[in-house]
């Protein structure tokens, strides 16, 4: 049986780690310019509604669910206030 949570969490550390490779790479032959921070800012100027939409995308992904086992045991050990 595949563990799907585990492929979760690889998929997500290979894509940072692959964004960081790359933008790396993009700085160290194109200069600062050819960077993915550089061309999400441009983006962002020439296109509002690409920050909307990555905003979107942001909200969706942090948005609080439902507590599952471990976010209920991760919320217990909160210091209340």
């Amino acid at each position: 049986m595949i563990n799907w949570k585990k492929w979760t969490a690889i998929f997500i550390v290979s894509v940072i780690v692959s964004i960081a490779v790359y933008d790396g790479i993009a700085i160290a032959n194109g200069g600062t310019e050819a960077s993915v921070s550089h061309m999400l800012i441009t983006w962002s100027y020439q296109y509002p509604a690409f920050t909307f939409l990555m905003g979107f995308a942001m909200g969706h992904l942090f948005w609080r669910m439902r507590d599952t086992q471990v976010t209920a045991e991760l919320t217990k050990h909160e210091d209340p206030k």
